[in-house]
């Protein structure tokens, strides 16, 4: 599919200085890529205090003691102390252990990216790597590309994708993947995987990752076609190339997005909005009824469970290190078995 450089748009096109220098204009899928970027960080950093602020609202709200309460009742002849809370103090603990979850699944899933990662890492140093420029080549016969690395992504091709490409189309694909690691996308991507599973209760911010993940694909092909005209009718090759070439069980869509771009399409890249509109709402509702139910809250609690010691608080005390010992080994089991990046 050949493409004349008069129907690239002139907002792709680069502008060479009298000292050889090369100015790239203003990138309008970069551009709405960072944004979508940065609004999915605002939302997860305000969703992590707003945990923590609940959390917080617990604290103050509930008075627990180590000695036993009056609040108690009769059971088989052994005395039972049991909390007690009006509506408000019982509204600030379920808000309190809905942030407790969302901080421990945030630090769950950070684990489990990093462990992915160095995992998938380990899995190259293992094995003789060829580069091509700066791309590394993997021994596999599928035709991929793709970008990977959290702190020191890189560009991989497969030996698969050299031998199904042709030399300009190549190029292409490293030029488009390239972008994705100055861009460093795998990290940004990966914070937002974590903050949408972690905030698993605010609408609209999967959306706003997948989003994100769409945006980041059509910056890098524009960055691609800025960079050489040809790269155009190049990438729309490969992309042809590469589905054709995919099985029936490892088949990957492509965006409708991407193919309209490539076939010269105006871009018409928007910002969501409305998603980020509903998970802001959602953070601020969660936020004023923590402030609200903060301020009559009344609640208190013991730590003396009976049946157990004369002095229980000490029991409780060394219950501790066991809960965050079975905790670890819960996060351990769950990242094991996670696949690698």
């Amino acid at each position: 599919m050949a493409v004349s450089a008069d129907s690239i748009p002139s907002t792709h096109r680069s502008t060479v200085l009298d000292n050889g220098s090369e100015v790239r204009p203003e990138q309008p899928a970069a551009a709405a890529a960072a944004r979508v970027a940065r609004a999915g960080a605002l939302l997860g950093a305000l969703g992590l205090a707003s945990s923590a602020f609940v959390v917080a609202r617990l604290v103050e709200s509930w008075r627990v003691t180590p000695q036993t309460t009056s609040h108690h009742i009769s059971l088989l002849g052994q005395r039972v102390s049991y909390p007690a809370a009006n509506v408000a103090a019982v509204v600030v603990l379920v808000l309190a252990l809905m942030g407790l979850a969302v901080t421990a699944l945030a630090i769950a899933g950070a684990v489990r990216e990093y462990v992915a990662a160095r995992r998938f890492a380990r899995a190259l140093d293992s094995s003789e790597m060829q580069l091509l420029d700066d791309a590394v080549i993997l021994a596999e016969d599928r035709p991929i590309a793709f970008c990977a690395g959290l702190l020191r992504p890189r560009v991989y091709v497969s030996s698969g994708a050299v031998a199904l490409l042709d030399e300009q189309a190549l190029r292409a694909v490293i030029a488009h993947e390239r972008h994705h690691a100055r861009r460093r996308d795998p990290l940004r991507l990966a914070a937002g995987r974590v903050m949408a599973r972690a905030l698993f209760f605010i609408p609209g911010l999967k959306g706003l990752v997948r989003r994100q993940q769409a945006l980041s694909e059509l910056s890098a092909d524009e960055d691609a076609i800025g960079a050489r005209d040809r790269n155009r009718s190049a990438l729309a090759r490969a992309m042809l190339a590469f589905s054709d070439a995919q099985s029936s069980h490892h088949r990957i869509g492509v965006e409708d997005a991407r193919v309209d771009y490539l076939l010269g399409e105006p871009p018409s890249w928007r910002f969501p909005l409305v998603l980020s509109l509903a998970a802001l709402s959602m953070i601020a509702l969660v936020v004023a009824v923590g402030v609200l139910a903060g301020q009559v809250a009344d609640g208190s609690a013991t730590l003396a469970p009976p049946f157990l010691s004369r002095q229980p608080c000490v029991v409780v005390l060394a219950l501790i290190p066991a809960l965050f010992g079975l905790l670890a080994i819960w996060l351990r089991r769950n990242v094991s078995g996670d696949r690698g990046v």
